[in-house]
């Protein structure tokens, strides 16, 4: 055996080992920030990758159904720091299995995108109300988003920005949609979520991890669409470079209340 050789070997070897999972695929830039999004496949979410990859940050955007999410992979394809990785924010086992292989890996912002409206609209009605509907609808938008925070929480702590931001909706404030009850579900899972997030900052503050809830505003989504919305609305790019933007000048300080991408806080 030419001992040499085996030594060399050995040294490559343990300086693979020694890299973040990341770091040894070279698809990373160490340099450069990393957000994590949430329903990266299309609508908002698609338009925040669009918008972070622009802005030069590792993207690691995730989806239920990446085979089927074209934009997003066309992204990808065209930017080696965006890496898309299959996530059902519901799956626990998909949940784990994220966040062991992105174990050791910074994640300057959680973004908690991820959402569902319900459907069929009826379903979520007062006479006709759908149990399992109601428990899918709080587990995507209430309880994925504390969970997913949960699980990332340590590459969170290990970054330089440390940021979770909570997606949430007008249709979560009680002041506001006092007078709707067209969308029992999705309107009591945001409040639920606004909940969860103002919790999260109690407890992750002392980490000095800022946790912020934002709301897209009126942007021409299927979602908007399916609402019966019929008002002025943002393109979700638009929409995308003003969350960028707030997402970016957080800080401790802030109240940690929900506020709209135009700057303006949702009252509760």
């Amino acid at each position: 055996m030419n001992t040499r050789k085996f030594r060399c070997g050995l040294v490559l070897v343990l300086a693979l080992l020694a890299l973040s999972p990341l770091q040894a695929a070279k698809v990373r830039d160490p340099g450069s920030p990393t957000v994590l999004l949430t329903g990266s496949n299309r609508g908002v979410g698609l338009a925040l990758a669009q918008e972070y990859a622009a802005k030069g940050w590792n993207v690691i955007a995730t989806c239920r159904t990446p085979s089927k999410a074209s934009e997003l992979q066309a992204l990808a394809a065209a930017n080696p720091k965006v890496l898309v990785e299959k996530l059902d924010v519901t799956d626990l086992r998909q949940i784990s299995k994220l966040a062991e292989k992105y174990r050791g890996v910074p994640v300057d912002v959680l973004f908690n995108n991820a959402a569902w409206l319900g459907e069929p609209v009826a379903s979520q009605q007062f006479g006709n109300l759908d149990q399992d509907m109601f428990v899918e609808v709080m587990k995507t938008n209430a309880y994925g988003p504390l969970k997913l925070s949960e699980a990332f929480v340590d590459n969170i702590a290990a970054s330089e920005q440390k940021k979770i931001i909570g997606m949430t909706s007008g249709l979560g404030s009680l002041t506001i949609m006092a007078r709707m009850s067209r969308f029992y579900f999705y309107q009591m899972s945001k409040a639920a979520m606004n909940m969860g997030m103002r919790a999260l900052r109690n407890d992750l503050r002392s980490r000095g991890i800022i946790v912020a809830i934002v709301a897209p505003g009126m942007v021409d989504t299927d979602m908007l669409i399916a609402s019966g919305y019929k008002g002025d609305k943002l393109t979700p790019a638009e929409s995308a470079a003003g969350l960028y933007a707030m997402v970016a000048e957080l800080t401790l300080e802030d109240k940690g209340v929900p506020v709209n991408v135009d700057g303006k806080p949702i009252p509760w």
